[in-house]
């Protein structure tokens, strides 16, 4: 099994293939990696264009195709242009598994922006700790985090409020500000080894560490569950089980973990919007 496994590697990472490896230099260190690898996530995003008015995210009784997805995080981008946001800045998301979310993220990483993920249980001074730490221009969140946002964080950071059971307060932004209208994803250069999100640790030993994810990070980590899906074909291939030329299903995913985590967020909802 080993020698198979070794077979696989070698053709699927060899020059030419898909998962060719070369080292390049980051951060002045020599470092393996893939060739074909789009350089950031706001590549990934633009490449999803393409499933139009396939479905990208379901929740209960609404649908969002990946036309209108994309619409939406076009028109968040300009309107979080318009309130001071540049690359290299940071944009908390604090709220429930909720499409606006990954609507959220998106347009903050393809603004060359770091989203800050807020953990949903957290209380109100540990949330006013991650504010502090990591600086935010602007917070996103429901009715739930906004009730437990310090007064002065309110003071101090732009607000946006999502699926609000009621009037918007004074102070805040409604969520539909932000996606009328019809523009153009800005051609914006990012670097790919900037911050694409901080996801911060559970802190079982002290403060929560916000842990520094970049585009090249995160993309490698994309690709790398595509190598790993691809030495399985490959295997299956090999064993007569399968056909090259076999078209696998598109993929599905139930996100039941919370998107502030990697889990849900880089090894869920990176990979299946990258698949249609």
């Amino acid at each position: 099994m080993y020698e198979a496994y070794q077979s696989a590697w070698q053709s699927l990472t060899a020059p030419g293939a898909d998962f060719e490896i070369v080292t390049e230099t980051v951060h002045g260190n020599p470092c393996r990696v893939y060739k074909n690898a789009p350089l950031t996530l706001r590549d990934i995003w633009a490449s999803s264009q393409q499933f139009g008015d396939q479905d990208y995210l379901v929740y209960n009784d609404e649908r969002m195709s990946y036309a209108e997805a994309h619409r939406q995080v076009a028109s968040i981008v300009k309107w979080l242009q318009e309130n001071g946001v540049q690359p290299g800045d940071r944009v908390a998301i604090a709220m429930r598994n909720y499409p606006e979310w990954m609507l959220a993220y998106w347009s903050i990483t393809s603004l060359g922006a770091a989203v800050v993920g807020m953990n949903a249980w957290w209380t109100a001074p540990e949330m006013s700790y991650a504010m502090e730490d990591s600086t935010p221009k602007v917070i996103i969140l429901d009715d739930e985090r906004l009730a437990r946002l310090e007064p002065k964080i309110l003071e101090q950071t732009t607000t946006v409020l999502v699926r609000s059971a009621g009037q918007t307060p004074a102070g805040c932004t409604d969520w539909s500000s932000l996606t009328t209208g019809n523009h153009v994803l800005p051609d914006i250069p990012i670097d790919a080894d900037s911050d694409a999100c901080i996801f911060y640790t559970s802190g079982t030993t002290g403060r929560p560490k916000g842990a520094q994810l970049t585009h090249r990070g995160c993309v490698s980590n994309i690709y790398s569950m595509m190598f790993a899906g691809g030495i399985l074909k490959f295997l299956a291939i090999q064993a007569g089980t399968m056909s090259a030329d076999d078209t696998p299903p598109t993929p599905s995913s139930l996100v039941t973990t919370p998107l502030f985590h990697v889990t849900a967020n880089n090894c869920v909802a990176h990979g299946t919007t990258l698949g249609g």
